[in-house]
């Protein structure tokens, strides 16, 4: 009986050693600096369209004058960061009258760290807690 139960506890510190390779893999997937890039979020974005898209998101559908206004820089530097967000998906375009309109395309975004579907606006994703960025909504 002896020599079977030693056989089981060395399975099981082999199984336990096995569990805590895969862990660190894990570990270092997850939660290295490197990794918290995700292409398609805000937090992918560089920090001066970062800045743009926040405005855009606290005011809704905006004309580049409205978003210039809101981070004070100047309208031409917004137009060309609003189209930049318009070509990589985050927002959508539309003339209205004489005004070019700019309005959040996907009011959704995906956490950096467990891959939760949130809302834009949210500061923290609701699963694993991890701040989205530094949005002051």
């Amino acid at each position: 009986m002896s020599q079977r139960l030693e056989s089981l506890l060395l399975e099981i510190r082999d199984m336990l050693k096995h569990l805590d390779q895969k862990l660190d893999k894990l570990e270092v997937r997850f939660f290295a600096p490197s990794h918290r890039f995700v292409p398609g979020t805000l937090m992918s974005l560089p920090e001066h369209l970062r800045k743009s898209m926040e405005a855009i998101v606290t005011l809704g559908e905006a004309t580049a004058q409205d978003v210039a206004e809101k981070t004070e820089r100047s309208r031409a530097a917004e137009s060309d960061y609003l189209n930049q967000l318009v070509d990589r998906g985050f927002l959508k375009k539309e003339k209205k009258g004489k005004e070019v309109v700019f309005q959040v395309f996907d009011l959704h975004t995906i956490c950096p760290m467990c891959g939760e579907r949130v809302l834009i606006t949210t500061k923290f994703c609701s699963r694993c807690g991890t701040a989205l960025y530094g949005l002051e909504l």
